[in-house]
């Protein structure tokens, strides 16, 4: 693991955040995507609270 995590200096560009573990990472996406799900779902409120110039 920390010969994985010194060789991801070398990369271009380097990863701003690393999971280790293919169990972690399942966790990790399958999370992320509930978040970006739950999101989506704010896409009307958060259209209506824009700054227009114009009002």
């Amino acid at each position: 693991m920390a010969k994985r995590i010194i060789e991801s200096v070398d990369q271009d560009p380097a990863p701003m955040r690393m999971v280790l573990g293919s169990q972690a990472l399942a966790v990790t996406i399958s999370t992320l995507k509930a978040r970006v799900a739950d999101f989506e779902k704010q896409t009307d409120l958060a259209a209506s609270t824009d700054f227009s110039s114009g009002e």
